[in-house]
């Protein structure tokens, strides 16, 4: 491989992977979906009858909105680095194919909750149609993440160290340095 775009490879120094795009787009999308329905649950327990809940439902919207558009990229970088994915293991190609089904399937849920919210946009609260979508996107993606975090931390998706006592890690796919799987046997 070639040296990271806009940086040259020097002279002696290893080539270097480059580096995953898609792990530092998954931290606010994730969030949005958690605090949509935060929002929501506390927009709901105002009822109509407090003011503070449609700030609370609308903020859950605004929030919502961001986070499915960040989402959209997340995915797109997902694939791409789904792509560069070298020889998994099988048990990263299952979670693999769980991370994609559920996150893909939190994306429309997602999608489908911000129809709705804007179709009942006036509403003093939260509707009870929308909480329950915006807990099961919320519930869809602690899901999803944990398996995208298993793909990390258990198979070394995107963790590579270069260096002349790389390692293969037996049925990941990963590599690590000698020193490194011997500490960890230890």
């Amino acid at each position: 491989m070639t040296a990271l775009p806009g940086r040259p490879q020097r002279p002696g120094q290893p080539e270097r992977p480059g580096r995953p795009l898609h792990p530092p787009l998954t931290d606010f999308p994730i969030a949005a979906y958690v605090f949509a329905a935060v929002f929501d649950v506390i927009s709901a327990a105002g009822g109509d009858r407090h003011s503070w809940a449609r700030q609370f439902w609308h903020a859950g919207t605004f929030v919502l909105i961001a986070g499915a558009s960040i989402c959209v990229l997340t995915v797109l970088t997902g694939f791409r680095d789904l792509l560069k994915f070298p020889d998994p293991g099988s048990g990263a190609v299952r979670s693999i194919s769980i991370h994609v089904c559920v996150m893909v399937a939190v994306f429309m849920v997602g999608v489908g909750d911000i129809a709705w919210r804007l179709k009942e946009y006036a509403s003093a609260s939260t509707p009870a149609g929308i909480l329950v979508l915006s807990l099961v996107a919320a519930a869809g993606v602690g899901v999803g993440a944990a398996y995208g975090g298993a793909l990390v931390f258990r198979h070394g998706a995107g963790v590579a160290i270069a260096g002349a006592g790389a390692i293969a890690r037996p049925g990941t796919g990963a590599a690590g340095t000698a020193a490194g799987v011997a500490g960890a046997a230890g």
